[in-house]
């Protein structure tokens, strides 16, 4: 077999190529600290090493979801020690103010205290985080939980249905904060003045106290309040939507809503308030907003007064929150007394609601420390398998390099041996 001189020197030539290939391979690791430059190197490691970075990322977001969450409970847990100690304070006043020897100038002086109190108690209830959102808001977080009447002088909820929750984990959520309407209003009241459910708000209670205080102890009107929110209105563009209001068991106002569309509960006020004056009726019986929902109240008041509903066509009722026939009679005013008295109980389950409401948040705070210990590990874990598959061995890799370095050396030094080869030097 015969060997050309060019032959031999291309064979040299590629040897010294893939010395310097490999040698270049490992240049690279060693100066970017990888195993892996590109993906067609080890397209099963490439993977793998996206999946492990994806993970990770997303467990550090869970981590920043613990973060946040805990700041907003902590928020609301003093927001409640706040309301917490307004109540007491409003109970020591109550109780003081059963004190029969007080004169009316005494009985002023605690009404115009109880109505600082009811204040402050609004602005704990509409307290905002960091980002201004209102943390008894629930899902409608830019929203204030609660507003004043101007009607009635009556605080309403007026924010979300629905707990705002953070993802903590693959499987996990957790509740950033509580519903206003579950804390300071769906509260259980054994005082004639709760409403159909047997329930009074706490600034109601409040404001009954300050009524009482300054002598108002007025009757109260029968009032029904529907329990579906309507923010975002109601379309009966296309429906014929009918039902009657029935004052003091004798006035009978018919409303008619069909081919209308409103776009939120301020709207079906008006329509109907428009129709009962149009009507004549608007002296006994008045629709009005309360917070996002929809009432409505007998303008007479004490125990002969009445406010009934009746369905004649369409879904009014059910959209709006109200049965069939759902009537609900006014009191008669009650003694000065008899209304401390159920100011005093239904300021203790007030008290009890904002303990279930801080025991709840005690629990969730508890839940993110645990899974927050958990996370942490599994970044952990989870970073060690990600260095065992990406990150280079820098001693294993130094070796191989001082190895190709020399191969590569031996293979430009035979380079200059052989090529210096000739039979001519030996004729």
């Amino acid at each position: 077999m015969r060997i050309s001189t060019a032959w031999s020197q291309q064979l040299s030539f590629n040897a010294m190529s893939s010395q310097q290939t490999k040698l270049a391979k490992l240049q690279q690791q060693l100066s970017s600290g990888l195993k892996i430059s590109a993906p067609a190197e080890d397209p099963e490691a490439a993977a793998r090493i996206l999946d492990l970075d994806k993970s990770i990322t997303k467990t550090e977001q869970y981590q920043s979801n613990i973060a946040a969450t805990r700041g907003r409970l902590n928020l609301e847990e003093s927001a409640l020690e706040a309301a917490n100690n307004i109540i007491f304070k409003a109970k020591d006043l109550t109780i003081q103010a059963k004190n029969d020897t007080l004169n009316s100038s005494d009985r002023l002086a605690i009404k115009y205290e109880v109505d600082q109190l009811l204040e402050e108690l609004a602005g704990v209830a509409n307290t905002q985080n960091a980002n201004g959102e209102y943390i008894f808001s629930g899902d409608l977080a830019t929203v204030p939980a609660f507003a004043r009447n101007a009607t009635t002088g009556e605080y309403a909820y007026q924010g979300g249905l629905q707990q705002r929750a953070l993802q903590i984990s693959t499987t996990r959520q957790v509740a950033d904060g509580d519903l206003g309407f579950n804390v300071f209003e769906h509260i259980n009241s054994s005082s004639p003045a709760a409403d159909e459910n047997g329930k009074r708000s706490v600034f109601n209670t409040l404001k009954a106290l300050s009524d009482g205080l300054g002598a108002s102890l007025n009757a109260t009107a029968g009032v029904i309040t529907g329990d579906r929110f309507l923010r975002y209105g109601l379309d009966y563009s296309a429906a014929t939507v009918q039902f009657d209001l029935v004052a003091n068991g004798g006035i009978t106002a018919p409303i008619d809503l069909s081919g209308q569309q409103f776009s939120g509960v301020e709207d079906v006020v008006t329509e109907i308030n428009s129709q009962l004056t149009a009507g004549g009726f608007g002296g006994a019986i008045q629709a009005r907003s309360n917070g996002n929902k929809i009432e409505f109240a007998s303008v007479a008041t004490g125990a002969t007064s009445s406010i009934q509903i009746n369905n004649t066509s369409g879904t009014f009722l059910a959209d709006a929150g109200f049965a069939a026939g759902q009537v609900k009679a006014g009191v008669g005013a009650q003694t000065f007394q008899a209304q401390l008295g159920d100011v005093l109980t239904d300021l203790d389950a007030a008290l009890g609601s904002f303990l279930d409401a801080r025991s709840s948040v005690g629990a969730r705070l508890n839940a993110l420390d645990n899974q927050e210990s958990q996370n942490e590990k599994y970044v952990i874990d989870t970073k060690s398998m990600l260095s065992e598959t990406q990150d280079l061995d820098y001693a294993d890799a130094l070796s191989r390099y001082q190895l190709q370095f020399t191969a590569l050396q031996a293979a430009q030094q035979t380079f200059t041996k052989t090529k210096e080869l000739s039979l001519f030097k030996y004729l």
